[in-house]
């Protein structure tokens, strides 16, 4: 059982570094080709971006991260193994998609304000944050 969770949490784990590099992919192309020119950072436009994928890293790396802790202190009051097996798959997907939504709009910001270092930076934390959800048997068993 616990095999086959950490299966399915994988694809969630590994898309999300898919959906970034796509993200960085598509980004970079659109600029390369002058499809669309690079947006100053301190532009209103740009400073919008900015605070967006500033907020969104703020508010969903630690809510991901602490609020999935807190709901396993929940999981472990559940008698029946295979409803806490159900819950934990689920927010346990959620928690990895919380957390490294972030890095998604941070690279696609970083080629969009053209190659801003902040942006970068950002992408760094949620990447780091998002290391923390690999999906593993002993982790499972250990949360």
């Amino acid at each position: 059982m616990e095999s086959k969770i950490v299966k399915s949490l994988n694809w969630y784990y590994y898309t999300m570094l898919v959906l970034t590099l796509l993200a960085g992919t598509i980004s970079y192309y659109l600029i390369i080709k002058d499809i669309i020119q690079p947006i100053n950072p301190m532009t209103t436009i740009g400073q919008v971006i900015q605070y967006f994928v500033i907020l969104d890293a703020i508010i969903t790396v630690p809510l991901g991260l602490y609020g999935f802790k807190r709901i396993c202190d929940k999981l472990r009051t559940l008698e029946n193994e295979e409803i806490k097996y159900k819950q934990y798959q689920k927010w346990a997907a959620w928690r990895i998609v919380l957390v490294s939504n972030a890095m998604i709009f941070a690279i696609s910001a970083f080629y969009l304000l053209g190659a801003y270092q902040s942006m970068l930076w950002i992408a760094a934390i949620s990447a780091i944050g998002w290391y923390f959800t690999k999906p593993t048997q002993g982790k499972m068993l250990q949360e």
